[in-house]
């Protein structure tokens, strides 16, 4: 009986080191170490200060001059989100996939240390093996981070959002990384709708709840709870009700996109990193052979397997790299009937579907829908058809 107590406590001992195997030890990062040089491809010069969409001033948190909306080849997105940051009074939740943006982790440790509550949620796979230095930034500067995968410990936290004393979200394809703020075409889209931040909220809490330590690698995974949704949908699109926010994994998105394509009248117009999901690609082609004009513009480094079915139905498939060489054509927006905006981090994919933690957020209002209408035209006619050598 006492061997078998020995083993079975060598056993359990032993345990937590199996998984952790092969992860080298947190390297502290300080403040001085984040503003050592760093390697950045070339990019055109950006605008300093950003041009804002005024907005009125709610709650406790005051995002007056905030903009509506950004696209990462006309506007510096970290001035804009230290900015933000910098206003926050009491709370700010934030899920980020990957976190390269030097002043955005700085002004997170000042908010903390100005008495704010900041909870920061890491994809998994950004955190072990080897975080990044921004990222070890924030855990060795004790700030609350959590890491999670996706679904079932598999997939990814795919988000990138953040909640503004409950009364402001950011949120779009843009991680805060440096290839949105260099190399990329990516967007970023602040909200100021109490049900939807509401709705993120509830989504933040459901991560949070299964989060895990940012420094031991072989911590349990809780199990998720039910996925939050909008109660009511209301975001009526050619009488269709659409939900104003729709998250994943398995809560279903691919299904809602659908539903508002099928709802289309005249026109789908796509701007997509990655478009693998027959669902969605199913009521494309009804779309289409619903005679609506139908144009998609892709990342040109990504798979497309619907691109000769696409051909042959005489659809407008154009592809786009980034900004520079190693850039991304990063969009993950739809504009149909030039009336409703589909936008956030779901590319249009089984995994985003099945497994990734993703948001997504439906809307009919003008201020928005028009100003990505126009970028998606700016971006269609920068793209080229498959084949095409790069200018």
């Amino acid at each position: 009986m006492r061997k078998i107590f020995y083993a079975l406590a060598l056993t359990l001992f032993s345990f937590p080191f199996l998984f952790a195997a092969g992860f080298p030890p947190l390297e502290t990062i300080h403040y001085q170490d984040l503003t050592a040089p760093r390697a950045q491809a070339a990019q055109p010069p950006l605008p300093d200060t950003p041009v804002y969409t005024p907005a009125p001033v709610f709650s406790r948190y005051d995002y007056t001059g905030l903009p509506l909306y950004m696209f990462t080849e006309t506007t510096r997105v970290s001035a804009v989100l230290v900015d933000a940051i910098n206003r926050t009074n009491s709370t700010l939740d934030v899920a980020l996939y990957n976190l390269q943006i030097t002043d955005a982790a700085q002004a997170l440790v000042k908010a903390r240390d100005r008495g704010v509550r900041v909870r920061v949620m890491m994809d998994y796979d950004h955190v072990f093996p080897d975080a990044g230095r921004e990222i070890k930034y924030l855990i060795t500067s004790g700030l609350d981070v959590k890491v999670m995968k996706g679904r079932g410990g598999s997939g990814s936290m795919h988000n990138k959002y953040a909640i503004f004393d409950g009364a402001a979200l950011e949120t779009g394809s843009a991680n805060w990384s440096l290839s949105a703020e260099s190399s990329s075409y990516e967007n970023m889209m602040f909200v100021y709708d109490p049900a939807v931040i509401r709705g993120y909220g509830e989504n933040f809490e459901w991560m949070w709840s299964q989060g895990r330590s940012p420094v031991v690698a072989a911590s349990p995974v809780p199990k998720a709870g039910p996925l939050p949704a909008d109660p009511e949908p209301s975001v009526n699109f050619n009488g269709t009700l659409l939900p104003k926010y729709i998250f994943s994994p398995r809560g279903g998105t691919e299904a809602a996109i659908a539903k508002a394509i099928d709802s289309a009248l005249s026109s789908v117009d796509v701007a997509m990193f990655t478009l693998t999901s027959k669902p969605i690609m199913n009521a494309v082609f009804r779309a289409v052979s619903r005679g609506l004009t139908v144009r998609l513009t892709l990342y040109a480094g990504s798979k497309f397997p619907f691109y000769q079915e696409a051909v042959g139905r005489k659809m407008a498939v154009k592809f786009l790299e980034g900004r520079v060489e190693k850039g991304l054509m990063h969009n993950k927006f739809a504009v149909l009937d030039g009336r409703l905006l589909i936008n956030g981090s779901f590319n249009w994919s089984d995994t985003a579907e099945r497994l990734n933690t993703e948001n997504t957020i439906f809307t009919v209002a003008p201020e928005y829908v028009g100003p990505y209408l126009l970028e998606y035209e700016k971006l269609f006619g920068m793209a080229r058809p498959a084949g095409s050598p790069r200018p």
